[in-house]
């Protein structure tokens, strides 16, 4: 693949006679800067222009380098879903070159805090991502609607995924049978986490699997690092004909209990969470797959915020927002993809530094190398 094709699906919103720079241009400096540690528009145009030498040996340029105000237009007016298509499409052919027998899509939602305008109720931006954990893709996002919630984004999300035999994992704002539903029509399984947001089927799954956990099968795994230790239990119930509470789910064959007791500086906490699952599975595979499902906090959001300071965004109009928040996504895919011992904020700095690492970094999309 080449950065033309890479793009290729994105459609060029301006008039052919005010084009000063081709949109590839645009969006490959903008992509590279991103990798090599800019956050903003202003560093953007800072990089292509201190870079403009290297950038030349595979890009156009044939008018130099856009300015910040040429990069903040196109990302306010660029479609968002074509652009973040340009990502689900590259994040498929990895899986499928990788031949993953059963993917899981951790699906999560992330607000973008600086979006948020002072002395808003609501709270920013938030995109629901599908994270695959044991490759680090992003297979697709939505955006939640202006006066909505991830709950009305999350059956959108399923539906634009590759289900067949994948697994797909919610925490309790996609815990509804309908997206259930979707999920097994779509020949995937489910693994959503119940809450007390549903209260009659939560009181009568809680008392349920605390009368039975003795007589159930459990494992037990155990971590311990930094000052803590963390034990997590984990009960799988397959006899459901007596929960009425669950009536009305698809193919439901488990509910799972984990009990987690965390122990850091003398403080203990504890919590018991409750899933629902299509899955028939042993409580050693139920244990692992719902640690992997919150890898989406650890390795997606918590890099995005700390590595790539995406919650200190302030980029707000039009279509910027979410069009950024691709376009990082794909910066920490492509540095994800690496094969060194470098932390992901290191590996963002040398590719600030060395255009040869630059160019290992990007070869997977970029035809130069």
């Amino acid at each position: 693949m080449d950065l033309t094709t890479f793009f290729a699906g994105v459609p060029d919103f301006r008039l052919n006679r005010r084009k000063k720079h081709q949109l590839v241009d645009i969006l490959g400096i903008a992509l590279l800067a991103i990798v090599s540690g800019a956050d903003d528009f202003e560093e953007i145009e800072a990089y292509g222009k201190r870079k403009e030498p290297f950038l030349r040996t595979f890009l156009a340029l044939a008018n130099g380098v856009p300015s910040h105000d040429t990069f903040n237009r196109v990302f306010k007016f660029m479609d968002k879903d074509a652009f973040g298509a340009c990502l689900y499409t590259w994040s498929r052919e990895l899986l499928s070159f990788l031949e993953e027998k059963m993917p899981h899509f951790n699906l999560d939602g992330k607000v973008l805090r600086a979006t948020a305008k002072a002395g808003a109720k609501k709270s920013g931006i938030c995109i629901v991502s599908a994270w695959v954990a044991e490759q680090q893709l992003v297979l697709g996002q939505e955006t939640v609607a202006a006066k909505s919630n991830e709950k009305t984004a999350i059956p959108q999300l399923i539906k634009s995924l590759d289900l067949p035999g994948a697994l797909v994992s919610c925490d309790a704002a996609g815990c509804q049978a309908s997206n259930a539903a979707l999920i097994v029509e779509g020949q995937g399984d489910y693994l959503l986490a119940i809450k007390k947001n549903q209260k009659h089927a939560y009181e009568q799954l809680s008392e349920w699997m605390e009368e039975r956990k003795g007589t159930l099968p459990v494992d037990e795994w155990i971590d311990f690092g930094s000052g803590r230790i963390e034990k997590r239990r984990c009960y799988v119930e397959n006899q459901l004909e007596l929960l009425d509470g669950l009536a009305g789910w698809p193919d439901l064959k488990s509910v799972v209990m984990v009990e987690s007791q965390r122990e850091k500086l003398g403080k203990m906490t504890i919590e018991t969470r409750f899933y629902l699952s299509s899955l028939e599975a042993r409580p050693a595979q139920f244990n692992k797959l719902v640690r992997n499902h919150w890898s989406i906090e650890n390795q997606l959001h918590w890099r995005l915020d700390v590595v790539f300071r995406e919650d200190m965004s302030r980029t707000r109009q039009g279509n910027a927002p979410q069009n950024m928040a691709t376009a990082r996504k794909m910066a920490l895919q492509l540095l994800g993809q690496v094969q060194d011992k470098q932390s992901m904020k290191n590996r963002r700095k040398m590719a600030g530094w060395d255009d040869e690492y630059l160019l290992e970094v990007v070869k997977g999309i970029f035809k130069c190398v």
